[in-house]
């Protein structure tokens, strides 16, 4: 058993004891105040904690909704039907464009159904004069709404506030000289629905602070039927300063918990005294042990040893380890007073502690998981419409062999996008995908570029996140080679060891700039820098999966185009 030390006047208990009777009410005394604050700061500590996690959780979550339905919200801007009707309405018949708008009217339906923080998606369309909402459907332009959305000062992510109703506006082609306004208004109730009730730990509040910098305001969202007293409490905090606040006879702690997506921020407010509560209601029971001790240790000293000081040790030694991280622990005792019952508390107290840094690690784990899911399936082929023009072209011609190559390239294409659901495949799948890609690209391209990849060393012991290939072939055709008309090439190496893997994309495109380049080294390494980029999405997954050595190098190389090297270490595998 581990040899753990005491606070040095836990050993002048026994000596006092001996020597003295007066003297031995001062230490028992000491050793109850000890114990005492040594539980109520674990007590502390671990209800603040809790309070923080929380809190921590709600805001990641609500976070992450947010950018959600901001994603959804910009992704819908360039809808099809939306700018027919509200750019060229003229070129449309009446059929086309009561078609549109019921088409459009569809979308903004299912936009607003996606998340319950959406309470109504509508777009301003000036030149048609009109409002098309998924709540009332189409109506007539207000034109103080438009110049209230158009002059107002929008922050940088689009969010607006007035009259404590919160929006996110995106416009095309921008917010002020737009063809059309594209609005969310977020669901106030819904939000407030959603808050963290504090009272469950004690006295206090939560709420979000929302502030609008651009617009010079902020609004308190509070949880739902938050009564009036409660929101005059609210309010009076807001307006002081600090973590530690006094309000009347009674003093408080404040934990922020700031939103990345916009300038929010989550507050929480709990009562100090509140939280340790079950630590006063023991004082109580000091008080009276005291007394008690004091008779017996009159009586006779050496009980007081076996009845006292023996079982605090034991105590002690408890708390000592639970410090020093052991949670297994069950602290035994044979008679039935008071330190029974502290002793079943502090086995249930260490009990508790150990599922909840377990559920922390499990939620981090899940947490992770879900950042791979999302990253993955980011990666999307978006060449079909070529590829079916390149096979009616052949077809034209009545090239059928063409026909017929390009057909079975596009089905192999597909099949592995649709049918293969694995988070990680082996890499021997990967480069005959990427050789699909290639084979697709050079029936469409001819001779104008020239695809080809290569492979040194054996790829059958290794595993991949899925399409890490395709998208740099993609990225050197579209962007390297927009321009080319003969003499183009993009060229695939690979490199397998036994514990790393190198792939180099090399073309002879019109390349990056030296800006460009070292923008990407400097912002590679931020997690949320280029979270729209496909590149950056690969050098996400494969930093969450092989450890932050492995990821995406960019460099000019000779021929005047960029290289992209992707470097995967094993041992950074969990």
């Amino acid at each position: 058993m581990d040899i753990i030390s005491l606070p040095p006047f836990r050993s002048g208990i026994f000596l006092k004891l001996l020597l003295t009777l007066l003297f031995i009410f001062i230490p028992i005394y000491l050793i109850g105040f000890m114990m005492n604050k040594s539980g109520e700061n674990i007590i502390r500590q671990q209800i603040l904690y809790l309070m923080e996690q929380k809190s921590s959780f709600f805001v990641t979550s609500l976070d992450s909704e947010f950018n959600r339905i901001f994603r959804l919200q910009t992704n819908f801007l360039n809808d099809t039907d939306l700018q027919d009707i509200s750019i060229r309405p003229d070129s449309l018949s009446s059929y086309e464009l009561t078609k549109a708008i019921n088409d459009l009217h569809s979308k903004m339906l299912t936009l607003s159904e996606s998340s319950r923080y959406i309470k109504e998606a509508f777009v301003i369309m000036p030149n048609i004069n009109r409002r098309l909402s998924s709540t009332t459907g189409l109506s007539p332009m207000d034109p103080v709404e438009l110049a209230n959305f158009r002059t107002n000062a929008i922050s940088k992510n689009g969010l607006y506030m007035k009259d404590n109703r919160i929006y996110t506006v995106l416009g095309y082609p921008h917010v002020t000289n737009t063809q059309y306004l594209l609005i969310i208004e977020l669901s106030v109730s819904a939000i407030s629905r959603e808050l963290v009730d504090p009272n469950e730990v004690g006295n206090g509040a939560s709420f979000l602070l929302v502030r609008d910098n651009a617009a010079n305001a902020k609004m308190i969202v509070s949880p739902a039927e938050t009564g009036m007293e409660k929101v005059r409490f609210i309010e009076q905090s807001t307006a002081m300063e600090g973590n530690v606040l006094k309000i009347g006879d009674k003093r408080y702690m404040r934990f922020i918990e700031s939103f990345q997506f916009s300038d929010w921020d989550f507050v929480t407010i709990v009562e100090d005294n509140h939280i340790l509560k079950p630590v006063y209601s023991f004082k109580k029971w000091l008080w009276i042990l005291s007394l008690i001790s004091v008779i017996i240790v009159i009586i006779v000293s050496l009980s007081l040893l076996r009845v006292i000081h023996k079982p605090l040790h034991k105590l002690i030694l408890g708390f000592k380890r639970v410090e020093n991280g052991q949670f297994d622990l069950n602290l035994q005792h044979w008679n039935n007073d008071e330190f029974d019952y502290l002793y079943r508390k502090f086995n249930t107290m260490a009990g508790k502690l150990k599922i909840l840094i377990q559920e922390v690690a499990e939620q981090s784990k899940r947490s992770q998981n879900a950042e791979l899911k999302q990253l993955q399936s980011q990666v999307n082929p978006h060449f079909l419409h070529n590829s079916l023009y390149i096979i009616y072209l052949m077809a034209q011609d009545e090239n059928y062999v063409g026909v017929s190559e390009m057909s079975e390239h596009l089905g192999d294409y597909f099949k592995f996008i649709t049918q293969n659901k694995a988070d990680f495949i082996p890499l021997e799948k990967e480069i005959q995908h990427g050789k699909t890609y290639c084979s697709i690209q050079q029936l469409r391209f001819g001779s104008k570029i020239k695809l080809q990849i290569e492979v040194s060393g054996s790829p059958d012991d290794w595993e991949v996140p899925r399409l890490i290939i395709q998208p740099f072939l993609e990225n050197a055709i579209i962007h390297g080679h927009e321009n080319t008309m003969t003499g183009g090439f993009v060229n695939v190496r690979l490199f397998i060891e036994p514990d790393s893997l190198k792939i180099e994309i090399e073309d002879n495109g019109k390349g990056m700039t030296l800006k460009q380049l070292q923008d990407w080294e400097n912002k590679r390494s931020d997690a949320h820098a280029l979270e729209d980029h496909a590149l950056w999405n690969v050098h996400r997954r494969l930093q969450l999966r092989f450890g932050s050595r492995s990821g995406i190098h960019l460099q000019a190389n000779c021929y005047g185009g960029t290289t992209v090297t992707l470097i995967v270490f094993r041992e950074g595998v969990d």
